[in-house]
Parts: C-alpha cells; structure tokens; sequence
C-alpha cells in the first residue's frame, strides 16, 4: 500500500482534493518504512509460499539480519534497532534449531552457505552422525532379518575367536560410503533459487541413499502453517451452509479434487 502511494507522481499527488495532504518529510518518511520493511515482505513471501520447505528458515532469518545490517548503513532510525531486537528475541531459538539446521544442510539450493566459518565444522559433524544413525539402524534392521532367515551355521569352537571377512568389508564400505557420500554431496555447485531440492533427491537417490532418506525426513517440515491455513479457508469455500447436507466422505474428496487439481494423471 505504501510503495503505491510512492508510484504515484507528486504533482498529481498535490492536485487529489483530500483533506490532508502529505508532505515532503511525511513522503520522504513513508519511503523509509517502505525500504525498512521490503526485506520482511520477502521473507514472508519465501517462507509462506506452497510446498516451501522447512529449509528456508534460518537463510530467511540470517538474510533478514544481514539487510537490516546493511539498512542501518543508510538510515539512522530507532525501527531498525527495533527490528533487530525483534529479530534476536522471537527468531534467533530456531537457528539453533537441529531440524531447521539438516534442512537447509540438506537443501541443494544452501547447503553450507548459510554457515558462519565457525559453523562448518559442526554442521558437517552433525550431518555426519545422523547420517551414521542411519546407516545402524539399516544394518541392525538388515541384521535382523539375516538371523530370523538363515539357520545358524555350524562352526568348529576352535574357530569362534574369527570374525567374518564380508562382515569387515562391509563396515568399511558403510564408513567409506558415508564420507564419500557427504563429500560428493557438499562438493556439488548449489542448484538455482527456483529448483525443486525434492526433485534433485529424487534424481541423486542412488548415488545418495542415506543422505536421500535424511532429507526426506527433514525437507517435508514446512516452513510456516500458512498452507495449512489456506486449506481452511478452501473447506470454508467447499462446506457452505447451502451445502450443510454433504457427507463427511464427499467433503473430503471434493477438498482432496480443489487441493491436488494440479495433479495429471
């Protein structure tokens, strides 16, 4: 609403017959909200969007950081040290957030680019150790099934003091794997703004398979409840009180044909 009021021209702007008339310093003044808050409304933008994933949290909140920086630099207002109060009070709890931190690690479009040069170290430790969980829980699963399938075989007690060569072999890969894995990973150019991480992991499945698993883990936590809250206002839309006769089944296929009409078959 502001920024249209700034497209218009002032001489046309002085001819409107209102009954109050802005000044200059009033103009000047709405042009400095507007600049303060266009890095708010991109980020709202970003982080409300549909299928937005919970990735874009932390370069949201740190990019807001950075342009209030930069803001600060060209206007001395009291609303920018405000802002970064805010900013520190309601949104620095989710940088420190391990779901928020493996999604963006886990983004294609960040990686590690949003990391401080003291943060590296650590996310690559802690992408690391949850993949390795991973990779336990499949060996323990797998372990599992072995036992509950083969019959254990007969070895002479002479023996018992050797382990199995393949079991050997196979850590080895799995600890291979894991670095290999990460490094190929991280060593990749980052994909565009606009690209679709869920379409990269679908495509880098099998070369990535623990790191796939990851990341579908923690890339299907959106970002905000606004899509959430948008199906609401759909349901409202679908169950009219002309309409307060219709089954529970059939409410739920017409929101299920509004929701996912973007689905061809």
């Amino acid at each position: 609403m502001l920024r249209s009021l700034l497209n218009i021209d002032p001489t046309k702007l002085d001819q409107l017959d209102c009954p109050v008339k802005l000044s200059k310093h009033e103009l000047n003044l709405i042009k400095e909200i507007t600049d303060i808050l266009t890095p708010f409304e991109v980020a709202t933008l970003q982080c409300q969007g549909e299928n937005v994933t919970s990735s874009k949290v932390i370069p949201c909140i740190r990019g807001l950081r950075a342009e209030l920086e930069l803001l600060s630099q060209t206007y001395k207002s009291n609303m920018i040290t405000t802002l970064k109060s805010s900013i520190e009070k309601r949104l620095k709890i989710y940088e420190d957030m391990e779901m928020f931190q493996l999604a963006s690690l886990l983004d294609p479009r960040f990686k590690m680019d949003w990391c401080s040069p003291e943060e590296v170290n650590l996310m690559k430790s802690l992408l690391k150790t949850k993949v390795d969980e991973i990779i336990s829980t499949g060996n323990k699963e797998k372990d599992s099934l072995q036992e509950n399938k083969e019959a254990p075989r007969k070895k002479c007690k002479l023996f018992r003091f050797m382990t199995p060569s393949s079991s050997t072999s196979s850590s080895l890969c799995t600890l291979t794997s894991t670095l290999s894995q990460m490094e190929s990973y991280l060593s990749q150019p980052i994909t565009e703004d606009d690209s679709d991480p869920l379409l990269f992991w679908e495509q880098n499945q099998s070369t990535l398979p623990q790191l796939t698993i990851l990341a579908l883990q923690y890339l299907c936590i959106p970002a905000s409840s606004a899509p959430v809250e948008r199906l609401f206002s759909i349901a409202g839309k679908v169950f009219r009180p002309e309409r307060c006769r219709i089954t529970d089944a059939r409410f739920e296929e017409l929101m299920f044909i509004k929701c996912n009409k973007h689905i061809v078959n």
